[in-house]
């Protein structure tokens, strides 16, 4: 196996990740797709769309109270 396959980042397909589906993306010139659902997009996208998913999720862990919740 080359040292390059070794370092390579796997990502994830963002649109299937949001569905709680893991599935890694493939990479061309191009750029990233996912043959599970067809997204297509570049790193720069991709780390968006994680970002996102990050602030969906950022209160998971924490709880709030109902005013909280009603001032948000």
């Amino acid at each position: 196996m080359s040292a390059d396959r070794r370092n390579q980042v796997k990502l994830r397909c963002p649109v299937c990740f949001g569905r709680e589906n893991d599935v890694v993306l493939f990479h061309d010139e191009a750029g990233y797709y996912c043959v599970k659902c067809s997204f297509t997009g570049t790193e720069a996208e991709v780390r968006g769309m994680y970002a996102d998913l990050r602030k969906k999720y950022r209160n998971l862990t924490s709880r709030l109270t109902l005013e909280q919740q009603r001032t948000m």
